[in-house]
């Protein structure tokens, strides 16, 4: 294990760019193909197609895709009274961020007789996919029901992988519940997705879809946006980055480079320092801290930083070049933890990141459990042009125009030029009729 995880830019950028290789390609043609056939599979067969394909991909065999509301009741029944007072205390929070992020609707004159605007209106139904073949996610059940609930969304199907028995994580189920989801379907998830996008006997059609996971389900999101469903690109396996100088706490970034590792053996966690003795020491100790970790968590950080891991120190000789590197990087969770002036520098500098997580106090899981900004986040570089998933994603906007009949008038010779342009005479005519109408 850890052979190999020190580079020194620029010297190591080709070792180093070796390492994160497979961190340019989110899903193949391969992928690709094989969803195309799911979804065709699922067009044609419906709920039958969904349950072949769990029992193929999943193992598991599906008598039924719903949930009933009898075992919905019985996983919020299951949760300990501190579970339950920590879940209901997280979806407030991402209520309340989501909330203050949700775009309105308005109007403004901006010239004598113009009006334009926006009308906001929420996705009539979402459907949101929960991974949980490496584990409950409870968070991102939370993060992306109740951003979809604050938008005002009247209908949200929830989607899972199935346990072994047929039924869903307890605690999964038991907070999408509680944070504002109707209705739950289990199956595999590019199957699932597929339902979302054109609707079977049991998965009802919806508008958008939501939902992280490896390279196949953002393969999937990606297909059902040709279905004329609206999803988030680029949501694929966690990657973390960590900036920081000799101000940092060796142990805390430690510890905070394993925070995103533990999902699982394809997840990316970097740190990116100009400090030599920061780099040391935290090279030192994340052994250690990896042999602290039980079960399956350290099978999955060993090969993160092991040879084919894309765990990484990369120590830079200037903070600029630095930044250069993560911008390139485009990392999904980006922390800071610098010295005032530094901090300030980073920040300038920094364009590409999902998010930005600032100062020492603020580590990756605040994020991810408590602050309620959201943790379902671009990857792969996908943060160099795309979001993380928030309410602003569960609505659509339709922009006003109103004119007042002085107004018309005023744009008419612009009409009349470029309608006779483009040889469209009754675009000319609707205008010329109401302007000579007017004038008589």
């Amino acid at each position: 294990m850890m052979k190999k995880i020190r580079y020194s830019l620029p010297q190591d950028n080709e070792l180093l760019t070796g390492r994160l290789v497979s961190h340019k390609m989110l899903f193949s043609r391969e992928v690709l193909t094989g969803v195309l056939q799911i979804f065709d599979e699922v067009a044609v067969r419906g709920d039958e197609a969904v349950r072949s394909c769990t029992q193929k991909f999943d193992g598991t065999t599906l008598d039924e895709l719903n949930l009933t509301e009898d075992y919905v009741d019985q996983c919020i029944a299951s949760l300990t009274p501190a579970l339950r007072a920590a879940v209901e205390h997280a979806i407030r929070n991402v209520r309340e961020v989501n909330l203050t992020l949700l775009p309105q609707s308005w109007e403004r004159q901006i010239r004598p007789g113009t009006i334009v605007g926006e009308k906001v209106r929420p996705l009539d139904r979402v459907g949101i996919w929960i991974p949980a073949r490496k584990g409950p996610l409870v968070s991102t059940s939370i993060m992306l029901v109740a951003a979809a609930k604050a938008a005002g969304v009247p209908n949200i199907v929830v989607g899972m992988p199935p346990l072994k028995d047929g039924t869903a994580d307890s605690g999964t189920v038991a907070a999408a519940k509680l944070a504002g989801a109707d209705q739950f379907v289990i199956g595999n998830g590019v199957a699932v997705i597929a339902g979302f996008a054109q609707g079977t006997e049991s998965i009802p059609e919806v508008d958008g879809i939501f939902g992280p996971g490896p390279g196949g389900i953002a393969a999937a999101m990606s297909v059902a946006m040709t279905y004329g469903k609206k999803s988030a690109l680029g949501i694929g396996p966690t990657e973390s980055a960590i900036m920081a100088d000799e101000t940092a706490d060796p142990r805390q970034t430690a510890y905070d480079l394993i925070n995103e590792a533990e999902h699982g053996p394809d997840s990316t966690s970097i740190l990116v320092t100009t400090s030599v003795d920061l780099a040391t020491q935290v090279e030192m100790l994340l052994s250690q801290c990896i042999e602290e970790v039980e079960g399956v968590r350290q099978t999955y950080l060993k090969q993160v930083f092991g040879p084919e891991g894309k765990g990484a120190i990369v120590v830079a000789p200037d903070i600029e070049q630095a930044c250069e590197f993560i911008n390139g990087f485009a990392p999904e969770h980006l922390m800071i933890v610098c010295e005032e002036e530094q901090e300030k520098r980073v920040l300038e500098l920094v364009r590409h990141a999902g998010e930005i997580l600032i100062g020492g106090s603020t580590p990756f899981s605040a994020a991810n459990y408590g602050i309620g900004i959201t943790a379902v986040l671009p990857t792969n570089h996908f943060a160099k042009a795309f979001s993380g998933v928030t309410s602003k994603d569960m609505v659509k906007v339709s922009t006003i125009g109103r004119l007042e009949p002085e107004a018309l008038q005023s744009l008419y010779p612009i009409i009349q030029e470029m309608g006779v342009y483009e040889h469209l005479p009754c675009h000319v005519k609707v205008a010329e009729i109401r302007v000579m109408g007017a004038a008589e």
